[in-house]
């Protein structure tokens, strides 16, 4: 009569579909970083929050530096998504802009009002010391760059002409913005900093006459 030996069983079903250990990192981390910050979350918590073993974390991504890098790529990586979604939607330059400030204010209050993950990260190495330090800097900078030249590409293509200084413009409102967000806990800011961009859209190109 046959046997069955417990030690051969397969392995549940759960088991089988559970996110590798890389993605339980990042999923922990974005977590954690969202909502308390970065450098106030030591890893063991991440670890534990992750059920990951602390030598897998560094055969995987070498120290916490490189993870908040992967965070910080992941979560530039899915606004981007996010915002090409919205303006594939659009039919005009204003409404593919002006998505950046509905996005805004539709997912502020599901952040509980923490404003931009990628200037939260800058703003808590404000003396990188170490080249893991400096990348993470790096990245928070770079998904502004792309924000500021993806404004500045479709406004000149509307103005007909090198539009830097407006997209500038639309930036600092929407700094403005989240900054007040913040404070007040409200989206009340995010509305007003919509208004104001929309308001500069629709003004006469700087080059107009009467």
């Amino acid at each position: 009569m046959a046997t069955t030996d417990s030690s051969k069983k397969k392995p549940s079903s759960r088991r089988r579909n559970r996110p590798s250990p890389r993605q339980r990192l990042l999923d922990a981390a974005t977590k954690l970083f969202n909502e308390e910050g970065i450098r106030v979350i030591g890893i063991d918590r991440i670890l534990r929050e992750a059920d990951v073993a602390k030598a897998s974390l560094y055969s995987l991504l070498g120290s916490k530096d490189n993870l908040v890098v992967a965070y910080l790529e992941r979560m530039d990586e899915e606004f981007r998504q996010r915002w090409d979604e919205r303006a594939r939607a659009s039919s005009d330059v204003d409404s593919k802009i002006l998505a950046f400030f509905d996005m805004a204010i539709e997912e502020e209050p599901d952040k509980n009002f923490r404003g931009s993950p990628f200037f939260n990260a800058a703003t808590e190495y404000p003396r990188p010391e170490t080249d893991s330090e400096r990348r993470i800097v790096e990245t928070s900078l770079n998904h502004r760059r792309w924000m500021h030249q993806t404004m500045t590409s479709l406004l000149s293509e509307k103005n007909g002409y090198d539009s830097t200084d407006q997209a500038d413009e639309l930036l600092i409102y929407l700094d403005g913005g989240l900054a007040g967000a913040r404070f007040t806990q409200t989206v009340e800011p995010l509305k007003t900093a919509r208004q104001l961009a929309k308001s500069t859209l629709g003004a006469p190109p700087a080059d107009y006459s009467i």
